[in-house]
This record gives C-alpha cells, sequence and structure tokens, in this order.
C-alpha cells in the first residue's frame, strides 16, 4: 500500500484490486495445473496402448508421464500458494490499513469477534479458494473434457452413458447437497449459539447463580443444548449423510464400471480399457466436488463481507504536513448526527493554548463524542474543526498525530511493560523523565513492571502519565480521573493545569466531576439536546 492511500486522497484498494496480486500466479499455476491432468491422461492412454499389445515401450512412456504429472502438480499447488500468500498479506494490510482511518463510531461497531473473523476466518477461506483453484480448474473443466473426447473417439454416441455417473453426482453435490444445507444449516447453527450462550452465562454468571442458588438450573439448561445439538447431529447424519455417501460411493464405484463394461464389452481390448479408465478419470474428480463447492461457497460469503468492510467511509485526511500559525484549536459551527438524530449541532469554541479547558454536561450530550472529532477521528456532520488555522481533514496523518495526543476513556494498556506502554508516546524519553511523569500522575512503579499487573486506577494514571512525556501541542483527555480517589484526583488535575501553563500547550479534559472542572481555566458546558455557541 502507498502513503497516498495513508493520506486519503486515493480511495482505499477494494478487493477487485487485491486480486490482480496474485492473478499473474494464479495463471502461471493453472497453466501447469492443465499440464499436469494432460500427462497424467497421456500416461493413460499409454496404459491403453500397453494393454492392446504389451509393448513394454508404452508402459515406460505411462511411467515417464505420470512423473511429469506429479512434478507439474507440485509445481502448480507451489506458484498457486506464493501467489494466494502475497494476496493475503496484501489484504491483511488493507484491513489493518483501514481500521486506521475508520471514524471512532464505525470502529466501535466492529466488535473483536468481528474483527477476528475478517482477518483470520474470512483471508483463510479465500486462501483455501484461491489456492486450490488452479488445480480444481483442470480437474473439472480440461481432465473430463479431454476423457470425454477419448470416450466418444472409442465408442461413439454410446459414451453418453457412461457419463451418465458423474452427471448423477454432479447434480447431487451441486442441487441436492446445497439444499439441505441451507435447510438444516441454519438450524444447527441456532442450537450451536445456543450452546455457546448458555456456556457464556453459566461462566460468566457462577457467581450470581451460587448467591442465588440457580447454578444447577444453569448446568441443566447448558445440558439440555447440548444433548439437543448432539441429537439433532445424529439424526441429520442418520437421514442425510450416511446414505446420500453411499449412494454416491455406489454410484461411483460400481455403475461407472458396469455401464462402462455394458457399453465396451463388445469391443477389443484397447476400447474395452479406454472405456473403463477414462470412465473413472470423468466420475473420480466428482469426489473433489463436494469441498470444492465448499470452499467457492465460504470464499464467497468471505469476500462479501471484506467486500462490505472495505466499502466503508474513511475520516477524510489531507497532504498538508505543516501548519505555519501557531496550533490553535477551535471547533465551527459544527454538527454532528447520530442516526440521523444530533448529538451537538451547531457547536463553536476556541481552546485556549496555555490553558486546561473542562468539558461538561449531563450524560448523553457528547463529551466523548466532541473529543474525538477534536482528534480528527470523527467525520463532522456539519462545519469543521481547525488547528493553526488549518481544517484538520486537509492536515496529514502524521501531522495529526503529531500535534495532538488523545488519552481515552478506560483502562487498555498494552500486554507489555510500563516503559514499552509509556515509549509509544515518546519513544526517546530518558528512564529519568519517564519516572517524573509517572510521578505527576500519581503512580510509583517500576518501569519493567508489566502494566497488565496493574490496578484499574493504576492502568488509567499510566496512561494520564503520556501527557506528561508528549511533545504534542493539544492534549486530550477523556475522564482521567473517574478510577482516582479524591486526594488523587485533586493531585492529577492540578498537575495537568501546571503542564498547560509552563508549556503552553492546550489540554481539554472530560470530566464529570465539577468540582475539578471548576479549577479549570475554561470551561465548555454541553446541554443535552439543543444547539450551542
Amino acid at each position: 500500500m502507498n502513503d497516498s492511500y495513508l493520506s486519503g486522497q486515493d480511495a482505499p484498494p477494494n478487493l477487485a484490486q487485491q486480486w490482480r496480486v496474485a492473478l499473474p500466479g494464479l495463471i502461471g499455476g493453472t497453466t501447469i495445473a492443465v499440464m499436469a491432468g494432460i500427462a497424467m491422461l497421456a500416461a493413460l492412454w499409454f496404459v491403453v496402448k500397453f494393454i492392446g499389445n504389451s509393448r513394454w515401450l508404452w508402459l515406460e512412456y505411462a511411467l515417464l508421464c505420470w512423473a511429469a504429472g506429479a512434478v507439474f502438480t507440485a509445481w502448480s499447488a507451489w506458484i498457486a500458494h506464493q501467489a494466494e500468500s502475497r494476496f493475503a498479506a496484501v489484504l491483511r494490510r488493507s484491513i489493518a490499513q483501514h481500521l486506521i482511518r475508520l471514524p471512532i463510531n464505525t470502529l466501535a461497531r466492529q466488535n473483536e469477534q468481528t474483527l477476528k473473523q475478517l482477518m483470520t476466518n474470512d483471508i483463510g477461506s479465500l486462501h483455501h479458494m484461491l489456492a486450490h483453484l488452479p488445480a480444481e480448474i483442470a480437474v473439472f473443466t480440461v481432465i473430463p473434457l479431454l476423457s470425454i473426447i477419448v470416450l466418444f473417439y472409442f465408442n461413439g454416441l454410446s459414451a453418453i452413458w457412461v457419463l451418465l455417473p458423474g452427471v448423477i453426482a454432479s447434480l447431487y453435490y451441486l442441487l441436492l447437497l446445497p439444499y439441505m444445507t441451507r435447510r438444516d444449516g441454519h438450524a444447527r447453527m441456532q442450537v450451536m449459539l445456543d450452546i455457546i450462550n448458555k456456556a457464556d452465562e453459566y461462566v460468566r454468571g457462577i457467581p450470581v447463580y451460587r448467591i442465588y442458588g440457580q447454578h444447577s438450573s444453569a448446568l441443566t439448561a447448558y445440558t439440555q443444548s447440548t444433548e439437543r445439538f448432539t441429537h439433532d447431529m445424529v439424526r441429520w447424519v442418520a437421514k442425510v449423510a450416511t446414505p446420500a455417501a453411499i449412494a454416491v460411493a455406489l454410484l461411483q464405484a460400481v455403475a461407472t464400471f458396469a455401464i462402462a463394461y455394458w457399453v465396451s464389452y463388445t469391443s477389443d481390448t484397447t476400447t474395452l480399457a479406454a472405456t473403463l479408465l477414462f470412465s473413472l478419470a470423468i466420475v473420480t474428480p466428482v469426489l473433489r466436488l463436494g469441498h470444492s463447492v465448499d470452499y467457492i461457497r465460504t470464499g464467497r460469503a468471505a469476500a462479501g463481507r471484506l467486500k462490505e468492510f472495505l466499502q466503508q467511509p474513511l475520516l477524510p485526511r489531507g497532504k498538508i504536513h505543516a501548519i505555519k500559525n501557531p496550533p490553535i484549536l477551535l471547533i465551527h459551527h459544527a454538527t454532528l448526527l447520530q442516526q440521523d438524530q444530533p448529538v451537538w449541532q451547531d457547536l463553536s469554541h476556541t481552546f485556549a493554548a496555555g490553558a486546561l479547558t473542562a468539558i461538561t454536561g449531563p450524560s448523553g450530550a457528547g463529551k466523548t463524542s466532541l473529543l474525538n472529532a477534536l482528534a480528527g477521528l470523527v467525520t463532522l456532520s456539519a462545519g469543521s474543526v481547525q488547528l493553526g488555522q488549518t481544517d484538520i481533514t486537509a492536515l496529514h496523518e502524521t501531522t495529526i498525530h503529531q500535534h495532538i495526543l488523545l488519552i481515552p476513556q478506560g483502562y487498555d494498556v498494552l500486554n507489555s511493560s510500563v516503559h514499552t506502554n509509556l515509549a509509544l508516546t515518546a519513544p526517546q524519553a530518558s528512564q529519568k523523565a519517564m519516572q517524573e511523569a509517572l510521578a505527576k500522575a500519581q503512580l510509583s512503579t517500576d518501569l519493567a513492571t508489566p502494566a497488565s499487573s496493574l490496578s484499574g486506577g493504576e492502568k488509567q494514571r499510566l496512561n494520564i502519565a503520556r501527557a506528561f512525556l508528549s511533545s504534542a501541542s493539544v492534549i486530550l483527555l477523556d475522564e482521567p480521573t473517574s478510577a482516582l480517589d479524591e486526594q488523587h484526583a485533586q493531585t492529577v488535575f492540578q498537575s495537568l493545569c501546571k503542564l498547560a501553563h509552563s508549556t503552553h500547550k492546550t489540554i481539554v479534559v472530560v470530566t464529570h466531576q465539577q468540582a475539578l472542572a471548576e479549577q479549570a481555566d475554561a470551561q465548555l458546558v454541553l446541554p443535552h439536546g439543543r444547539s450551542v455557541a
């Protein structure tokens, strides 16, 4: 991916563009797979010739063709997997870069399970479809077509009867099996989801169940769901899968040979051998048809989800790398709509440099949304956010991150050391500077301490410490003291005020604690449900 995509000037790549990475390899792999199929059929032809006149030269030719077919098959698979690997790498990078550019409210709708499916299951499904595509094209087109030509060459129009088992088996895999899957698959999936939900309820609710004496009934619900799933699965296998497997096996092994013999038993040995061997070359690929249909079905579904994800609108970004004016932050006649309802509208405010501004208001007034908009993580419905008299959407991605630091609400930290977490904000900071930042955030811990071992309040203070290390001219904090006691909250808030005054930074803090907001240099109160200015 190029920098123009990251800067927001070019449209994000779609799946059609991603395919081009794999296209040369797939064409090459398919060509070689076709050569492998021709070599295998040539080997059968020489075996037929050997049966006809028992010359060992034909058998040598057959062995050479089989060896060539094996080499071509391996070569084709290697090329196809190389192409698929390049495609998967580019696609994963595109998804990751797309996530970076999504508005924060859109990203919030992408739960962890959905993202895991996109990055692993869906790309894996496309992997199977792409990696096996060259071989499948050869197996299901070239080999059967050439085999049919040979059969008609030896048997004329009567060879049509030899095709009957393969046609019936193909119809089973292409029509009947998908129908049964659609009919029964949804019900089985619902039962499986019921099992998962019951298990989650039981595991997560054990303390509550124990208090109310209901843990045994919760376990019973899980057990019943599991038994129902097992019963339904066994019934499905007994009624559908087993008879179908037996029928297809008999159809391919018994009927094919019987029909082939019936068509050519009065002919010479060469014709009989050709009919038997090449009829199997037609019907045998049907054994793989079920898997191929699954590859295509799951691959298409995965491609649909990935396509939908990559089509989601991104945050607008520009190419301006330098701000010529002082980095004063302001929001101008801004309106934000969510589900066609205004979060706030016609909002204008200038956030003074060298001062701490507190944003307050009732729950649902859009305080966090405003902070995200100031950081350029939300697309406004109207109006603009400006930094240094430049619309933030015209700034390059790196320029925004250099000038604005957002510390969101919550206790999210990297599963690494305290030092590593602080280095995200200030990679060049010394250990002394990091310890001083931790002290200002009222956190006393060693830099080597695993951040995941800290308490919720300590994790919050670790994130606050990033504000004292950052070189950004604008620092946005969302409820930075929500998990702190009153004494620590006061101390941290005063340290943030001193930081704004001493470094001439613009610091904006969302808080629900009115006592702290009154200590700020300025306040912006967001009323609920009406315009502000």
